[in-house]
This record gives structure tokens, C-alpha cells and sequence, in this order.
């Protein structure tokens, strides 16, 4: 016979969350991803007790009843490279939009059935195969040679042929991951029109950049680290403003963007996985999800609680010098419950993300609050260096409740807020004459470690507070406050994850 615990530890507690097919209602099989957490502030059914007040001679109260149930969860993580993109799309009410790969956030997962000497057999038919010269990325296989970046030289509806050399394997790990990261252009069909006093851009004379499902607002960095992959001037970050068939316009650059054509340069672009908040109502999507906290063994296998019909309602990143980048993320539920052991919910469990942090001292590539202008890629940042900063996202949950319902049938969403603040060291009256003056200003946060990324970005907000804090024997900072409005794309904001990013896209060693 196995004695139950008297008591059980914190550590043993693990989160995981699984997407609703609708309100309250798993699928038959359900993909619980697994969260490593660093605290809990909120998890279960908070119940309300009423009692029955009356006037009467012995002065006493009748037991109550529970009346009322407010379902929420909430917890603190660490911003490693793959949750948090899954989890983004619930708080961003929108699909991401990915690029070509075997393994969807969400969706059919095609399995990689067999390698040969110089290809990838697919077990399911793609409907739009990968263009030749794709950069891809190629992770999980058995053989280390099979895994890295390769160029696409060919593709089918289920075979990819690379330009590198592979080794057989007809027995490939279920891990085994294909995703398209890049592009390599053809040999002098580039060049960068620096445009002056206007907006820059990359122009081809053989691809058709429309074929790389690439979006409005997106990032993309332009350099790779093979010989005559990059443009000697031109390198780096920038964002797309306009997309034609031979042209690529970008209204903000980390690089000064000057006349270049080389008839030498292979260039090598790469990009990511977008999500960004949609104008569109079709393409507005309320996620629910069941979350999940095991609570340890009671002697007849792991119990849990549950809440059911969790909806993202807000999201903060913390930024503070010298630590990790944390996220505290909050969900409204309809209704919690609770399983002993042996009796949990059902379904795949997918093992916790154990993929590296982002560091604030390291892995800031740049952060750049600027006054948008009309005629320059590159405008002046206001601040140099900040001490800290924090974004947060929330969309107005709330439960809506009904006669004869415990708990909430439903949750109504507010509008998709985007605020933020920081505290930048002072070194001109410029951010306080962008406040006076309402001026449009835009932020954005680009993260990049071992050969990765991520990408905040607010195209359009407003600046308010801006007083600055003089205290004796310290350097002058300024407290300024973020809100985010609608950009000339129709979004507030946009994230971006990168699976794959060349060498000279990583951070600088500080000086």
C-alpha cells in the first residue's frame, strides 16, 4: 500500500496549458504545453460566501452558501525563445502569421518520414512547396550533419532538396523540424536606393518578393555571414513600410542607408514568425485555454486543478539592468476544478520549454525610443541608455455572469491596450518637448541571442510624464510613460520570433 503525503513541496508543482477547441470544451485530444514558472500570483476558483442575515432573538447568522466562483490564473516567467510565442497569440487575439514549417504553433504537424544524401522526404503534401534559394533551418535529427541552416536548391509537394550534404536515415526522430528562416537572392540582382529625403529601398531585378510572404511592418535583417552574403553599407535591421514585386520599402533602418549595388553580392535575408494584434475582424481570434497546475502525488498518481475557459487578458515584460527579461501573465477563467490522482485530464504533454533566457546585458541588440520621421529611416533616439523599462498588453477580460451559473458562462474583452513605461538617463530637453508637443514617437525592442531573436515593436505611440529626477551625486534620468495607438498599418503592436539569425545579427560585447 502507498502512504499519502502529509505534505508536499512547491517545487514539485508543474504548469501546463492546452488550447480550447471552443469555450470550456478541450478537443478529444489535447496538446498540454508545458511552462516553467517562476511564481504563481493567482491560480483556481476564488469562492464567495453569502449568509443570511436576519433579525432574530439569539443574535446568530445561518450557515452560508457558496454563491459566486472567479476563476483566474496567473504567473511570472522567464522570456525564453519557444513558449512564449505560442502564448502570445492568445494575448495578441490573432493567428501568427509563420512562414514555411513541419511543425505549426497550431495545426496539422508534418513529420520528417526519411532523409537521403540531399534531401527531406515529407510525410504530408504541402499545397505550396518552398522556392528555391528558401533558407531553412533544420533542427532535431538524428545525425548532427542533417540539423543547421541549408539552401533550398529544390521542392516538391513532399520532398525538399538542399545544397548541403546529408546523411541517410530512414528512422528520423519525431523531433525533426523544418522551418524556412531566410532567403538567398541571386548574385548582383540587389541593390539598396538610399533614397534621400525619403524612405529606402531594397530593389531586385529577378525575384519576385511577394513570394516570401512577407507583411507589412515586419522586420527582416539583411546581411548573412558567408562571404558576399551581405552589402558592405547596408546591413542590418529594417522594417517594411511598402511591398511591391520588385521592392522592398523600409521606414526604419538600425543602419544609415546609402546607394549600393554590388554584382557580386549573393544577399541573404532572413525573417520570422509574425503576430501582431489585427484590424480585421475576421482576423480577430479569441483563444480559450484549460491551464493546468499538477500539485504532486497523493499516493495514487499526480492531482491537479484546473481553470477552464481561460482567456489572456494581460501581459507585462520587465526589463531591469543586469537580470532576466520576466513576463507576468494573467488569465480570466469561466470556472476552476480539481482531480485527484490517477484522475487528470487526458491528453499529449509536451515537456516544459527549456530554451535559453533573454538577458537584459547581453542580448539587447538595440532599444530605440525616437520621433517618427517621414523623411528618414534613421531618426534620432531620444535617450541613449535606459535603467529600465516594461511593456504590457491588456485586452479587458472580463466574466460575465447569469442566473443559475456558478462562475461565468462567458468573458466580454475590452480594447487591445498597449502601455508601457521606462526611465532613461537625461541627457537633452528633446523627450520633453516630444511631450508638449504630442508628437508621434516610436519604440521598439530587439533581442538576439545564440543565433536567435525576438522583436517588440509600437510603430506609433504617445509620450506622457517626463520630469526629471535630480538627486545629489547621480546622473539625471527621466521617467517617461508609453500608450500605443493604432499605426498606419493597422496594428498597435507586432512580435516577432526568430529561429534563426546569422553571427553579425547577435549583440556587441560593450565597449
Amino acid at each position: 500500500m502507498t502512504s499519502k503525503n502529509k505534505t508536499i513541496d512547491s517545487n514539485v508543482a508543474g504548469l501546463y496549458i492546452a488550447r480550447e477547441e471552443s469555450l470550456k470544451i478541450l478537443p478529444d485530444n489535447p496538446v498540454w504545453h508545458g511552462i516553467e514558472v517562476n511564481s504563481y500570483s493567482d491560480m483556481g476558483g476564488s469562492t464567495t460566501l453569502l449568509q443570511r442575515e436576519t433579525i432574530n432573538p439569539s443574535r446568530q447568522n445561518q450557515k452560508g452558501k457558496i454563491v459566486d466562483l472567479d476563476a483566474n490564473a496567473g504567473f511570472t516567467l522567464d522570456f525564453t525563445k519557444n513558449i512564449l510565442t505560442y502564448l502570445m497569440q492568445g494575448f495578441m487575439f490573432a493567428d501568427a502569421r509563420e512562414k514555411f514549417t513541419t511543425k505549426p504553433l497550431d495545426g496539422v504537424q508534418n513529420k520528417v518520414i526519411s532523409i537521403e544524401t540531399d534531401s527531406y522526404n515529407l510525410e504530408l503534401a504541402n499545397t505550396t512547396p518552398l522556392i528555391k534559394d528558401t533558407l531553412i533551418l533544420v533542427s532535431g535529427c538524428n545525425k548532427y550533419q542533417n540539423n543547421g541552416l541549408k539552401r533550398v536548391l529544390d521542392a516538391t509537394a513532399k520532398k525538399i532538396t538542399v545544397n548541403s550534404a546529408l546523411v541517410e536515415d530512414v528512422s528520423v526522430n519525431d523531433n525533426a523540424k523544418i522551418t524556412a528562416v531566410g532567403f538567398k537572392f541571386q548574385a548582383g540582382e540587389c541593390s539598396i536606393v538610399a533614397n534621400n529625403g525619403g524612405y529606402p529601398s531594397l530593389v531586385t531585378t529577378k525575384t519576385n518578393l511577394r513570394d516570401l510572404n512577407l507583411t507589412l511592418g515586419e522586420w527582416i535583417f539583411l546581411g548573412g555571414d558567408i562571404s558576399n552574403s551581405s552589402f558592405s553599407n547596408n546591413m542590418g535591421w529594417a522594417r517594411i513600410t511598402a511591398i511591391s514585386d520588385h521592392s522592398l520599402t523600409f521606414d526604419d533602418t538600425d543602419f544609415k542607408p546609402t546607394d549600393e549595388t554590388n554584382k557580386n553580392v549573393e544577399l541573404h535575408i532572413f525573417f520570422g514568425t509574425v503576430i501582431k494584434n489585427e484590424d480585421q475582424q475576421e482576423l480577430i481570434k479569441k483563444r480559450s485555454y484549460c491551464i493546468e497546475r499538477t500539485l504532486g502525488d497523493d499516493g495514487n498518481g499526480l492531482q491537479a486543478q484546473y481553470v477552464t475557459g481561460a482567456v489572456a487578458n494581460e501581459i507585462k515584460f520587465n526589463l531591469s539592468t543586469a537580470n532576466y527579461i520576466t513576463c507576468d501573465l494573467s488569465y480570466v477563467a469561466c470556472s476552476s476544478l480539481t482531480k485527484k490522482g490517477g484522475e487528470r485530464l487526458s491528453g499529449v504533454r509536451l515537456a516544459e520549454d527549456k530554451s535559453e533566457a533573454y538577458n537584459t546585458s547581453s542580448n539587447i541588440y538595440r532599444q530605440k525610443l525616437s520621433v517618427i520621421d517621414n523623411a528618414s529611416s534613421t531618426p534620432k533616439a531620444l535617450f541613449a541608455y535606459v535603467t529600465d523599462s516594461n511593456l504590457s498588453i491588456s485586452n479587458g477580460v472580463t466574466g460575465i455572469k447569469a442566473l443559475g451559473i456558478l462562475g461565468s458562462f462567458d468573458v466580454s474583452v475590452g480594447n487591445f491596450n498597449v502601455t508601457g513605461s521606462l526611465t532613461a538617463f537625461f541627457s537633452s530637453v528633446e523627450a520633453i518637448e516630444a511631450i508638449r508637443s504630442n508628437a508621434d514617437i516610436g519604440f521598439s525592442t530587439i533581442l538576439a541571442s545564440n543565433n536567435a531573436g525576438a522583436i517588440f515593436d509600437i510603430p506609433l505611440l504617445a509620450l506622457s510624464g517626463g520630469i526629471p529626477n535630480v538627486e545629489k551625486d547621480q546622473k539625471i534620468t527621466i521617467p517617461l510613460e508609453k500608450t500605443g495607438a493604432q499605426n498606419k498599418h493597422g496594428y498597435t503592436m507586432m512580435y516577432q520570433s526568430f529561429e534563426y539569425l546569422p553571427d553579425i545579427a547577435m549583440p556587441m560585447t560593450n565597449d
